[in-house]
């Protein structure tokens, strides 16, 4: 019974989360193509050899940000998708560049608080052409390089061209306490 309220509550709040806004230009049978208009984000980085670490490290630098520990003092509403730009390293054993992202709300977009954090910036982020590919349940550092790779063989067997290939995005829809249904993508970037 517990874990139905935890449920519940949990399904509650994601239900109510803003998203980014986006426009679907195409849907092939594994991804979709999608435009995301300039926007500012709430932004960190962090170098590491893990994911999961790394988002562990940034989502606390982030989430001290919306929760007022910013110029104004106020509770900025958290929004989905909380996105990671991974830039691998240079071997298979390198650290690798993660940047954690969370879309700032549109009520502050015009103006939105200055971080406290000396790590965390306010990004205004271009416009993304992106194509997307999402996959379900809690998402480890495996399951991103899987559907990162797999998203990549699949836009080069479509013909897909002007990709780039350097780097990819991870997007994660869901708070810690969404047990199931969970939505994870991953973003191949149109140069």
């Amino acid at each position: 019974m517990l874990l139905l309220v935890v449920f519940l509550q949990a399904l509650s709040v994601t239900l109510c989360i803003e998203t980014a806004p986006y426009t679907v230009v195409n849907n092939a049978e594994t991804y979709e193509e999608r435009i995301y208009p300039a926007q500012k984000w709430v932004t960190t980085s962090h170098l590491s050899i893990s994911h999961n670490q790394a988002s562990n490290d940034m989502f606390h630098d982030l989430f001290n940000f919306i929760d007022g520990q910013n110029d104004a003092g106020i509770k900025v509403d958290m929004t989905a998708p909380v996105t990671v730009l991974v830039q691998p390293g240079e071997g298979p054993n390198c650290e690798n560049n993660f940047t954690m992202s969370f879309y700032v709300p549109a009520a502050h977009q015009d103006a939105p608080p200055k971080p406290l954090n000396t790590n965390v910036y306010i990004e205004e982020r271009p416009e993304l052409h992106v194509f997307s590919r999402r996959f379900h349940g809690f998402a480890q550092d495996v399951d991103w390089i899987f559907n990162a790779d797999a998203l990549a063989q699949d836009l080069l067997a479509d013909g897909v061209e002007d990709i780039n290939l350097q780097h990819y995005y991870t997007a994660g829809y869901d708070s810690p306490f969404v047990i199931f249904n969970r939505t994870n993508e991953v973003w191949i970037m149109k140069k």
